[in-house]
Order: C-alpha cells, then structure tokens, then sequence
C-alpha cells in the first residue's frame, strides 16, 4: 500500500492486518525523488489499483514507466466539468488504464462525458458489513450522548461540499418549531473552526455534539435516531451504507446514487442547499416513530441484499482475475 499525500487513521488497520504500506508524502507538483522512491516499491508487484484523480494519475505514469498494468478507480464526481479531470482521464489516465472502476453508474456516466471509453469503465458498488454496528446504548454512551435525546446524525469530513450549515440551518429551524433534537457530527477538517462559529451564531450551543474523528466510525451508527448526507454531491458514500446497515432511516440531497437507494423506502431526498426541506424530512421522523422503524428496517434489507461487503469483495477479486489474464 501506497499512500502518496500523508498518513491517517487506516495506519492502526493496516498494521493490524500485516500489511505493508509506505506513505510518500508528496504535496502539490511534481516529485522526481518521491517518484523514484514509489517506482521502486513496485518492482515486485503485478497491478496497479489507484484511487482518486490525483493518484490515478500518478498510477499511470508508474504503469507506462514500469509495464506493470494500472487499474484506476473514480469514486465521486462534483457535478462540475473541469479541464484538468477531462485532461487526465481522457488523455493520460484512459490511453494506459486496463480499466477504470466506478462505485455507481452516475459516476460512470462523468466519466463517458470526460472522454473515456465506454467498454473501460466498470461500475462496482461500495459495499459494508451488517454487524459492524455497537447497540445503540453502547454506540451513545461511547460519543456521550443522552440515551434518550433525538439525534440527528452525520458523518463526513468537514469541508465546504459537505454542507454541515445545511444541516445546523435545519436543525435551528426544528428548534424554533418547539422539537428537542441533538446533532451528532463525526469527522473533522478544515472547516472545523468555521462550523463551531456558525453553530453557535445559530444560537445551537449544547445542541451540537462534536464528536471529531474516528477510526472506526462505522461502530457508532446506530446512536442515531436519524442520520444525514447533506452534501452537493456524492458517488455513492460509503458513510451513507454504514448507517443504513445499522438500520438509520436517512435523509439525504437528491445527489449521487442516494435517490435511488432511498426510493426503495429508507428516507427521504431533499433539494441540494435547502434547510427548510431537510428539517421537514427530519420532522416527519420526529413525528412518526412507526415510520422511522419501518425505514429502517428496510434500509437493512437494501444493504443486506444490494451493497454486502463480501458481495463487494468478490467482485473486486473476479474483476482483478479478468485484468490480470
């Protein structure tokens, strides 16, 4: 395991697993010497997996300068046309890759539209595990929440795409209607310090729980009564088939592939930036126990049968069987 820009939390998981892995700390530009470093790490290896365009593109200039085959992977796309990500995928990434894989047909479709040839792309969905979750008063008790309060639950890096304003926006709103409600925000990231302010300007002090980063995030899904992807966009975010696996009902912006899932009767899809929209999808759980439970239970089915990790894995294994032969 490569990691080109920095270490993180995955480093516990994987010297746990025995895996080894170098982090190449590379920034902006260029690297003649971290290059080299990571073309001698690969003389033993038969493929190449990339992830994201910043490594994808890395990975092919080491696939053409060492003939090892490159498989890349695109995870997301921000809805957003840009001459770079056109640039690479169509003419650097695209000439060398064996394949590209893409978690849902969304993101495949940005791909076609870069330039990339329709036979080189291959949709492979995220998959999650069903009994990852700790039970609700262990999962509250660990975040330090009350076991008796409603709370509303994200999990996402804070950054500006993620859109946790929406959200306190929202919840601000479910506040002033006279509903008692807790936001749970697990992740970290820039935009930290911003979002404490905007928080407390929306006079949600005490109602915000801050939870910061963790490693095993998946573990506390089940402290929440509802759970939230407020995002501009998505590909199909694994931190949104964690808390369906847990049984969360979800209310997430018509983005990526949320209204499909959640069309199947696991929640509900809002308008992208529109709090008056989210609060009253939150309330109609707040209001409706009966339908919160029965959201729930059908977002398990839905993972159970449409997005398993083992289903995951063994797809990713035949498709690297296909590639190598």
């Amino acid at each position: 395991m490569i990691a080109t820009r920095s270490g993180g939390p995955l480093e516990d998981v994987l010297r746990g697993a025995g895996v080894e892995y170098f982090i190449l700390g590379r920034r902006h530009g260029f690297s003649p010497r971290k290059f080299r470093r990571a073309h001698r790490l690969l003389r033993d290896v038969d493929l190449i997996h990339a992830h994201k365009l910043g490594s994808n593109i890395w990975g092919a200039l080491l696939s053409r300068t060492s003939s090892v085959p490159l498989v890349a992977c695109e995870p997301t796309f921000s809805g957003i046309r840009s001459r770079v990500r056109t640039f690479g995928y169509r003419w650097w990434i695209a000439p060398v890759a064996r394949r590209i894989i893409c978690p849902s047909p969304i993101v495949a479709e940005s791909l076609y539209d870069d330039g990339v040839p329709r036979e080189l792309v291959e949709v492979i969905p995220n998959g999650v595990r069903l009994d990852a979750a700790l039970p609700r008063h262990d999962a509250r008790a660990e975040l330090g929440l009350d076991p008796d309060a409603f709370v509303v639950g994200i999990v996402a890096l804070l950054r500006d795409e993620k859109a946790h304003e929406v959200l306190f926006q929202a919840a601000a709103q479910l506040r002033d209607g006279g509903r008692d409600l807790t936001v749970c925000v697990v992740g970290d990231g820039p935009r930290r310090a911003a979002l404490v302010e905007t928080a407390a300007t929306l006079g949600l002090d005490g109602r915000v729980r801050w939870a910061g980063e963790r490693r095993e995030a998946k573990r506390l899904a089940a402290a929440f009564d509802v759970g939230v992807i407020c995002s501009d966009f998505e590909g199909l975010p694994v931190a949104a088939l964690e808390l369906l696996a847990a049984g969360v009902p979800m209310v997430s912006t018509a983005v990526g592939t949320m209204p499909t899932i959640l069309s199947e009767g696991a929640g509900f899809t809002v308008p992208v930036r529109d709090h008056a929209a989210l609060a009253k999808a939150i309330l109609r759980f707040i209001e409706d126990p009966e339908l919160a439970a029965r959201a729930g239970a059908r977002a398990r089915d839905i993972i159970r049968h449409q997005y398993g990790f083992d289903e995951m894995v063994k797809a990713y294994e035949r498709f690297y069987e296909r590639v190598l032969a």
